[in-house]
């Protein structure tokens, strides 16, 4: 792999991790996560138009950025969901290890990425990596598949996240990433928070009492989550050998992070689990660079 293109993703992990990490300090607040996602893609839309109205959009363009945005919208929607209901120490490995697992099947299949036997056993040992912080004290196997196989939210989070990792992993080579992000941010944005008002009593008075209250937080959360992600996407752009079945799991770089900051921050446990865990994503993603 590139250096330039490997080093561009661990940077993308980890803003991941730090925005992730001030997620998990607010947990349960499901407001200050949208609130920042929002308040970024609109601070960024003025320059986004202006640079459309200098440059132009393809009309082509617009129903992919629909679709992305409505995978990104749906997956805004889930994780909030999956915040809510589901024991996220179990939660977010299963989310995360659909994300690596069919991107790097559906990128072979459709997107004729040719994957190395190396990096096969890279994106394996993350994958295994990834499971092992579902690992706890006194959980035996059994009870940690049955307790998977429960995390249906989680599993559509995944998919959710497979689903505009790939759209976007085409529509950047013909449309200018900042457009696509950004329109494809607002669209999610108002699909989300629209079907929060709905169905939730959600208002956008409740987002400015959030915003006044939890602003740090939410301009962490949402330029972290902006910025990182946008990186990728000009990966995507700038070198048209980027592989997503590559890049995805180097990005879970961002679990072994937030579990450092949590180690360090949080007062967490460092458990045999967590840092066997640690170990497989770090050599996974050394082998898939050497791949």
């Amino acid at each position: 792999m590139n250096l330039t293109i490997f080093v561009l993703t661990l940077i993308s992990g980890i803003l991941n991790a730090t925005w992730n990490f001030f997620s998990k300090k607010k947990a349960g607040d499901y407001s200050v996560m949208v609130t920042g996602l929002a308040l970024s893609h609109l601070t960024i839309l003025p320059v986004t138009l202006v640079l459309i109205s200098i440059e132009g959009l393809d009309i082509h363009a617009v129903p992919v950025i629909l679709l992305s945005g409505f995978f990104a919208g749906l997956n805004t929607l889930l994780l909030v969901f999956m915040y809510e209901s589901s024991d996220i120490s179990m939660a977010y490995p299963v989310t995360r290890g659909t994300g690596v697992m069919f991107i790097a099947i559906l990128s072979s299949i459709f997107l004729g990425e040719q994957i190395s036997r190396l990096a096969i056993v890279g994106i394996s040992l993350v994958l295994l990596g990834v499971f092992l912080f579902a690992l706890t004290r006194g959980r035996k196997l059994s009870d940690i598949w049955e307790s998977i196989k429960r995390q249906k939210i989680a599993f559509f989070t995944g998919l959710s996240m497979v689903g505009y990792n790939l759209v976007d992993r085409v529509a950047v080579q013909n449309v200018n990433p900042l457009f696509l992000y950004n329109l494809r941010g607002i669209v999610a944005m108002s699909f989300a928070i629209g079907f929060l008002m709905l169905k939730r009593g959600y208002t956008l008075s409740h987002m400015r009492d959030t915003f006044r209250h939890e602003w740090k937080y939410s301009c962490i959360i949402g330029y972290g989550g902006f910025i990182g992600y946008a990186i990728i996407l000009m990966i995507y752009y700038l070198f048209a050998e980027a592989k997503a079945s590559y890049i995805t799991p180097i990005r879970e770089t961002s679990i072994v992070i937030g579990a450092i900051l949590g180690f360090l921050f949080l007062k967490e446990k460092a458990t045999l689990n967590k840092l066997a865990g640690i170990l497989a994503i770090v050599l996974g993603v050394i082998l898939i660079k050497v791949g």
